[in-house]
This record gives C-alpha cells, sequence and structure tokens, in this order.
C-alpha cells in the first residue's frame, strides 16, 4: 500500500515537473516572439519616420502603398502617437485624425474586441492621441458591455468628455463611485465650459464626490463666472462643501462678501478656521485683523501657522507680529510670530 502510494506520488511529481518546464519553454518562445515583432515594428518605424514627418508637413501619403499588414499599422499609429505629443497645431492635428480616420479605423475597432485588457486600453490611448471622435457610437456601446473594467470606463468617459459628447453630462450623474478621484478630476477637466456649465447648473444632482471636485475646479480654472454659486456654498450648512468653496475663493482670488466667513473664526472643525484665515490673508480683509490675532493661539498648529501666514500678507504684517513676540503671554501665538518672522526674512513665499 505504502509502495503504490509513493509510486502515485513521483508520478505526480513528473506530471507537475513536465507542465513546468512545458510552461517556461511556452514563455521563452512567446518572449522570443514578442522580441522578434518588437524588432520588425522598430525596423518599420525607423522606415517610415521621416514618411510620416512629411506627411504631417505636406500631407503627401504615397508611402503606404497597398499593403498596410498588421505589423505595418502598429508601426504607425506608434509614429503618429509620438508626433501627437510633439507637434501641436490644428493642421497637424486635422492630418493625424484624417490619416487615423481612413488607415487605422479599422484596426483600432478590432483592438476594442480583443479579451486582453492591454490591447483594449492601448486602442482607447490611440482614439485620444488621433481625435478619432467618429468611433464615439463605438465607446458608447463599450461604455455600457458588461465586461467593461473601471479603467475603460474612465478612458471612455474622458474621451467623451473632450470630444464634447451629449451624454456626457448624463453619464456623470451616475458614475461609477469607484471610479478615482484622479480619474473623475481628469474627466471633468477634459470637458469644455459649456458643458461644465451643465454640471453646475444640476450640481445638487450629482454625487457628493463629484461636487466637491467641481467646486474647486472652479478656483483652479478661474471661472470667476460662478462667484454667485460660491457665495451661496459658503452659506450651506455642509462643511465639506463650505471647505471646497473657500478653497476656491482662495484659487481663484473672486471677492468674497467679507460677512460670509465672520462666523468661521469660532467654528469647531479646524479646516474651516484655517480657511477663514486663509481666505483674510489672500484677500487682506482688515476687518479680521484681531480675530487672526486670535487664532494665532488656537489649539491646532496648522490654524495658528495659517494665521500667522495671513497677517505678513498685510502692509504692517511684519509690525504686528513684531508685537506679538514682545508683548503676548501665550507662548503659542510667541513661538509662531517667531517663525514666521524667521520665514519671512529669509525670503519665504507666502
Amino acid at each position: 500500500m505504502i509502495e503504490m502510494s509513493l509510486v502515485l506520488l513521483f508520478l505526480l511529481f513528473l506530471a507537475l515537473l513536465f507542465i513546468l518546464i512545458s510552461l517556461f519553454f511556452y514563455l521563452i518562445v512567446k518572449k522570443y516572439q514578442n522580441n522578434q515583432l518588437r524588432q520588425r515594428i522598430n525596423a518599420m518605424k525607423d522606415e517610415y519616420r521621416l514618411a510620416v514627418f512629411h506627411y504631417l508637413q505636406n500631407g503627401e501619403s504615397e508611402f503606404l502603398g497597398q499593403d498596410l499588414g498588421e505589423e505595418k499599422v502598429k508601426a504607425l499609429i506608434e509614429l503618429l502617437s509620438d508626433y501627437s505629443h510633439v507637434l501641436t497645431g490644428p493642421e497637424v492635428e486635422e492630418k493625424i485624425h484624417l490619416f487615423a480616420k481612413e488607415h487605422l479605423s479599422d484596426f483600432i475597432k478590432k483592438e476594442l474586441t480583443k479579451k486582453r485588457w492591454s490591447l483594449r486600453m492601448n486602442a482607447l490611448f490611440a482614439i485620444e492621441d488621433f481625435y478619432m471622435e467618429h468611433l464615439v457610437p463605438i465607446l458608447h456601446k463599450l461604455y455600457g458591455k458588461r465586461g467593461t473594467t473601471l479603467s475603460e470606463k474612465a478612458q471612455i468617459l474622458k474621451l467623451l468628455a473632450a470630444f464634447n459628447d451629449s451624454k456626457i453630462v448624463d453619464y456623470i450623474k451616475g458614475i461609477d463611485q469607484e471610479l478615482s478621484e484622479f480619474s473623475l478630476v481628469s474627466i471633468l477637466s477634459s470637458m469644455n465650459d459649456d458643458k461644465l456649465d451643465e454640471l453646475f447648473s444640476c450640481l445638487d444632482e450629482l454625487p457628493k464626490r463629484t461636487q466637491y471636485i467641481l467646486v474647486e475646479m472652479i478656483g483652479k480654472k478661474q471661472l470667476t463666472e460662478h462667484h454667485s454659486l460660491l457665495q451661496k456654498l459658503v452659506l450651506q450648512d455642509e462643511t465639506e462643501l463650505r471647505i471646497r468653496a473657500l478653497k476656491a475663493y482662495v484659487n481663484s482670488g473672486i471677492p468674497i462678501d467679507a460677512a460670509a466667513i465672520d462666523g468661521f473664526f469660532e467654528e469647531d472643525n479646524w479646516q474651516l478656521r484655517m480657511m477663514a484665515a486663509r481666505v483674510a490673508g489672500m484677500q487682506r480683509l482688515d476687518l479680521y485683523k484681531d480675530r487672526l490675532l486670535t487664532l494665532l493661539s488656537d489649539r491646532e498648529y496648522v490654524v495658528r501657522a495659517e494665521a500667522a501666514k495671513a497677517i505678513l500678507r498685510f502692509k504692517e504684517g511684519e509690525a504686528i507680529l513684531k508685537k506679538v513676540t514682545d508683548e503676548s503671554k501665550d507662548i503659542f501665538a510667541k513661538d509662531m510670530a517667531v517663525e514666521w518672522l524667521e520665514k519671512g526674512r529669509g525670503g519665504y513665499t507666502y
């Protein structure tokens, strides 16, 4: 019985060894084939590099000939992608788009149906690089497909946003909440002002995370036409929206109604106190100099630091902090004043 068990174990070992050796040789052969394919594609890129450049300059495409095999198409896609990242201008973009539409569309459509995720993603990136807006109907189908991954959906939404597609606002309203914030920012940043305006007009219908990013974009993209929305958001009950609205005021330079932040200096939430100090400093609101002095004694270090930095933005800010170091009995206030006076004298940008 024991001998039989040993024989079975030995046979199992041989079978597993055979499988591992077979897999090893398969990977070696596959690696060799991939290396050979890469060498052939690189050789084609070298062969057609100058011809593609001339095409982008004067539109001559005789170099293509009749043979557009898969390897040649891959080489042309890589060449066009390289040039799309270094050559700019409407004429070049139009030539790239026309070339891709006429000669590469069938290949890219085929790649979008492949099982390998990497091939599908490369095809989506090519659509972006070559401005292939004519493939939008296919993008809609792919977005609604059950097996489409989250990263693919993010890239598709970015493309639809860049192409100013009519359905993009509806897609954003129902966006997958597992989508990363980085992807969401990238999608929203690709939208034109008209579509962004549509989103701002239905802000309450959007997921909270999308609302937060949109509000911050008012500041980052200097969307000063939405100042009335910021005024409204600052007065809302939701803390996070108020914080984001204050950040937008800081980044955009939109003048704020000074009375709107009056109550923030005593808020329990330290981020609101910090943002109130930042806004008061950035917009040099003389009304709040005394409140900033009070925040120098705040229990949170970042609030004290923001208050000191804000005070230094006023014309007489250095003198105010010097007075704190000489007269204040609060050790936190004195230490913070000393720290920011030293930063100011050292040419610190604040």
